[in-house]
Parts: structure tokens; C-alpha cells; sequence
């Protein structure tokens, strides 16, 4: 027996997590030193100045990593004006992150900076291991490793490093898809609370809900379809949670959309719904987004129903059909859709089908080392355009 196949399962998806993030940090700290003075003078929302250059620390708190910063230091703020336009504020922020993060502090005496990319990494490597199980009893070793790598090094993947929240509620997906494939419906309550804390996402678990209930109908005693139908109306009533304890701690009952309106985040229908399609861009409708989307879409749409696919749970496969959908409905195209289609959970295109099963394993280390070397230079490029403010991009993660 190989040593290989004597080592704990685990060992391989926390391995290719923890290589690929080290090359990461070599990657970020890198494209650090572009990186320009950030003292709150270009409208960007400043914890702490940061000088040129602010070395790995300071690159993964840039942009949202600051609110957070604000969120785990201060809280939030509860003197907001009883009524009119508002600026922007903490309170567009889900706490459960910087909760956690602030936890991390309070025991470890870790600075925030620290302690948000521990929170994150330890989150995301969790994940990593639980989607590398998932796939591993329905597909195989090979299929459950480049899983992995393909969504370790997908180019917004650093971000899993980050101060941004991408890497716990990349647990909290995998979690809940692992509760519906088990049916452990109240584990997946709980992860739907959660995920409502974390990102404004939840309802974007209604067509996965609603995909498994109407799989699982038919072989489900009375309990348990009211917990399906349950979760599915779950799926819709928590996404008005953080904006309901928003109303209440401030005594404004509005306040959550109107600091979202402060970005711009709080659209018209025509702009918000169909956004892609119907007035997403800044100047109205664009032709190329609508282009996108529906391109996007197929590309996804392929991906999931096609043979190589199946090594995936299909509930895992409906929460990247419809998490893609709720994207382009519910929002506007801008420099953050890499970032969020990380949350599909799933690489696009099967790449289980690169080595079918039984293939020589020079084949299969051929495909690792050709999904990871254009993965990582594909982070190089959005590193450096994205989470490093420069002289020449300015344009968020």
C-alpha cells in the first residue's frame, strides 16, 4: 500500500487549501507593494491609515475589511438622523463576522487584522474539507481534489484570506447543502439563520430548498415535508432579519436600506431586478451585460447537468444554478461579481471530466498542474486590480 493511501482523507483537501493560500500570501504581499496611502481621502471608508506599501496585513483588511474593522472595534453606531437620506454606515454590514472576529481578539489578544484572516482561513479550510468529503463517497479521490483546487485558485480566491466574510459563508453553504443531503433539517434552520447574520444572500437558498423538497417528496413521512416547507419559507422571511434588528436598534425602521442607498446598493426594480438585462450598468441597460448573463448562465447551466457532473450532490448543484440566478436578477453587474460567484461552491466547468475515472495518474497530475498554474495567474491579475487600491484601479473586490 502506497503511504498515500495510508494518510487521514483529510490531509489532501487541507494540503491543497494551505499551499495554494501560501502562494497567495506571496501573491498579495507582492502586489502590496503598489499599493498607494490610504488616509480616507478618496471616499473610501478608512479604520486606520494605512501608509504606500502596507505590507500583507494591510492589503487584507482594504475595502469592507475596514467596516469590519469598525463593526469588531466600535459596534455600531445608534445616532442616526430619524429620517432622510443617510451616509453610509456600518449598519450595511452583517455582524456575524465581525463577531466572531472580536471573539478571536478578545481570546487570542491577536490585532484585528490578524484575527479576521485566521477567522477566514479557518472558516474557508472547513469548508474545503467538508465539499472535498461530499464529493469524495460519490466521485472518487481525484474528482473530490480538483474540486477543491478549482475553487482554491479561481481568481477572486484570495479573497478566502481576507477580512470579507466569502470564507464563512462558503461554511455555512457547504454546511447546509451537507444537512439537505442528510436531511437534518434542523441543522439546516440553523444554517439559514446563520447565512441571514453573515451576507444578504439567504433567499438565494430558496430554489435549492425548493429543488430538494420536490426530489425528496415523494419518499418523505408528514415531519418531514413540514420541515421542507418550512425551510422554504425560512428561506424568505429571513432575509428581512438583519434589517428588522437594523429598525429596532436604531428606532428607525428604515435604517438598513437607507445606508444601503448611500452605495447605491438600493435600486429601482427595473435596475435591481433583471439588472443585467433591464438598466444594471450606471448608464442604463448595456447590450454586452445582457450578453454576459445569459452566457454565464449556460456556461453554469452545462456545467451542472452534464455527465462529469454528477460526482457532485445535485443539491449542490441546485445552489449554483440558483445562487447564479440570484445574482443576475437581484443585481447590478460591478467589479464584485468574481467575488461573489466564488460562493457558487462550485468550479465552473466539470472538471472531474479532465480525468475520468480509471485515467493514468500522469493525466491527472497533468490536469492539477495546468487548473493551478492558470488559476494563480489569473489571482495575480485580479489581486492587483482589485484588492490593492493603486494609482491606476480604484475598483473594489
Amino acid at each position: 500500500m502506497r503511504l498515500i493511501d495510508r494518510l487521514p482523507w483529510w490531509l489532501t483537501p487541507l494540503g491543497i487549501f494551505a499551499l495554494t493560500r501560501l502562494i497567495d500570501v506571496a501573491v498579495i504581499a507582492h502586489a502590496g507593494h503598489g499599493q498607494i496611502a490610504m488616509d480616507g481621502s478618496y471616499g473610501i471608508h478608512v479604520e486606520e491609515h494605512k501608509p504606500a506599501s502596507p505590507g500583507y496585513f494591510g492589503v487584507v483588511t482594504n475595502w469592507d475589511g475596514q467596516w469590519y474593522e469598525s463593526v469588531a472595534l466600535h459596534g455600531y453606531p445608534r445616532d442616526l438622523p430619524a429620517s432622510g437620506p443617510l451616509p453610509q454606515t456600518a449598519w450595511a454590514f452583517y455582524p456575524l463576522y465581525p463577531a466572531i472576529v472580536r471573539g478571536v481578539m478578545i481570546l487570542t489578544r491577536l490585532p484585528f487584522s490578524a484575527a479576521a484572516s485566521v477567522v477566514s482561513l479557518a472558516f474557508a479550510g472547513a469548508a474545503m474539507v467538508l465539499l472535498y468529503r461530499m464529493v469524495l463517497v460519490r466521485g472518487g479521490r481525484f474528482a473530490a481534489a480538483i474540486t477543491v483546487l478549482g475553487l482554491c485558485v479561481l481568481p477572486s480566491a484570495p479573497i478566502l484570506q481576507a477580512a470579507y466574510t466569502e470564507g464563512l459563508a462558503l461554511f455555512l453553504i457547504v454546511v447546509l447543502v451537507r444537512a439537505l443531503t442528510r436531511r437534518r433539517y434542523g441543522l439546516a434552520l440553523l444554517m439559514l439563520i446563520a447565512l441571514a447574520l453573515t451576507r444578504p444572500i439567504v433567499v438565494a437558498a430558496a430554489p435549492l430548498l425548493l429543488g430538494h423538497a420536490a426530489l425528496r417528496w415523494r419518499t418523505s413521512t408528514l415531519r418531514s415535508r413540514a420541515q421542507m416547507t418550512g425551510l422554504v419559507l425560512a428561506s424568505g422571511a429571513l432575509v428581512l432579519l438583519w434589517p428588522l434588528v437594523t429598525g429596532l436598534a436604531t428606532g428607525r425602521s428604515d435604517a438598513y436600506f437607507a445606508t444601503q442607498k448611500a452605495w447605491g446598493n438600493q435600486l429601482s426594480v427595473q435596475q435591481s431586478y433583471l439588472g443585467w438585462f433591464l438598466g444594471g450598468g450606471s448608464q442604463g441597460a448595456r447590450h454586452e451585460d445582457a450578453v454576459m448573463a445569459l452566457f454565464v448562465l449556460l456556461v453554469l447551466l452545462v456545467t451542472v447537468v452534464v455527465p462529469a457532473a454528477r460526482v457532485w450532490p445535485v443539491e449542490l448543484r441546485l445552489w449554483a444554478l440558483g445562487y447564479a440566478l440570484y445574482l443576475m436578477l437581484a443585481l447590478r453587474p460591478t467589479s464584485s461579481i468574481e467575488r461573489y460567484m466564488l460562493l457558487a461552491a462550485i468550479p465552473w466547468l466539470p472538471l472531474p471530466a479532465l480525468a475520468p475515472a480509471g485515467s493514468q495518474r500522469w493525466i491527472q497530475a497533468l490536469c492539477f498542474g495546468v487548473v493551478a498554474a492558470l488559476g494563480i495567474r489569473l489571482q495575480i491579475g485580479w489581486v492587483g486590480h482589485y484588492l490593492v487600491p493603486t494609482a491606476d484601479s480604484m475598483l473594489p473586490p
